[in-house]
């Protein structure tokens, strides 16, 4: 059983570093609406989403009511990030409303809805039918046509995407957001994939052939593609990073010390996408098992068999 993951960074690079986070109450007495606002030439970004509600022992301490509305640690919390980025994903403007949810497993109505997102620029995003060949690899985002809305029926377009190095470069393909019907794929992707998954990883050069037949369609996708250089062979592909795994379990101290003598560092998450990442890939590839890794100055835990993500924040 691998006991301890030891991670280290190759390099990233980033369309937008900046998150931004809302949080609003949702008692009756509060506003029933949250508005998520871009700028006009700026696509919005959800990372994520949950509604909350504090244990009565935090409530009673408060010491405001507003601090009731701000997510903490210590919140019960459920996941609302796929209801709000189907809503909100792809546009500049989004008005979310506000609504009393009953939490079950935490036995108590939600007193607040926090959302985090990104404002990504449209220069920036590509639709997949406009271009037939792309050479750049420093982030493209390529979406479906007319995402968010609905793709249109019996699209037959390839787009082909390689490194202007032409060699010794992997191209990740990472999920946004993907809708598309069983019948209509993207290469042999179809479906619902999680938001932060990487679809797949190729050498050098990518053809991304998207099919839709004239039934319905979904609102369809939103992938980020980066290139970056190949990992060695004895470490596994984790976005535009390359992870090491060390079977024996180790102090910090000495994760650390291990790390630096290979010239490498304790990986640190600086966005949203990084956290999915890391948890979509210690879930898909841990065999099922619990692990314990570190990152940075953290020790974490990561439960694969109850299919939930911890606080990866440093």
């Amino acid at each position: 059983m691998l006991s301890i993951l030891f991670l280290f960074s190759i390099f990233h690079i980033s369309l937008s570093d900046i998150w931004y986070s809302k949080s609003q109450c949702t008692q009756k007495e509060y506003a029933n609406h949250m508005d998520i606002n871009c700028n006009s030439n700026e696509f919005i970004l959800i990372g994520w989403s949950h509604y909350g509600t504090k244990k009565l022992v935090h409530r009673i301490n408060s010491s405001s009511s507003s601090s009731i509305c701000e997510p903490s640690e210590t919140d019960c919390i459920m996941d609302y990030t796929h209801k709000i980025a189907e809503l909100c994903n792809g546009v500049s403007k989004c008005e979310v409303i506000l609504t009393q949810q009953f939490i079950h497993k935490c036995s108590d109505e939600a007193t607040y809805l926090f959302i985090s997102y990104q404002c990504i620029q449209n220069s920036t995003i590509i639709d997949i039918c406009s271009q037939r060949s792309i050479t750049s690899l420093n982030g493209i985002n390529l979406i479906s046509p007319m995402f968010p809305n609905e793709y249109p029926n019996n699209i037959n377009c390839t787009c082909s995407i390689e490194s202007k190095k032409k060699s010794n470069i992997i191209i990740d393909v990472e999920s946004l957001s993907f809708n598309l019907q069983d019948n209509d794929n993207l290469l042999s992707f179809s479906g619902t994939i999680p938001f932060g998954a990487s679809l797949l990883t190729v050498k050098n050069q990518l053809n991304l052939k998207f099919q839709t037949d004239e039934t319905l369609s979904q609102s369809g996708f939103w992938i980020r593609l980066y290139g970056y250089e190949q990992c060695y062979d004895d470490e596994y592909v984790l976005g535009s990073k390359c992870i090491k795994i060390f079977s024996k379990k180790q102090t910090w101290k000495l994760a650390k010390d291990k790390c630096l003598s290979m010239n490498s560092n304790l990986i640190r998450l600086h966005d949203i996408i990084q956290e999915r990442k890391l948890a979509y890939f210690i879930l898909t590839n841990n065999e099922q098992q619990s692990t314990s890794f570190w990152i940075s100055n953290e020790k974490e835990n990561y439960d694969s068999k109850k299919q939930k993500k911890r606080s990866l924040s440093v």
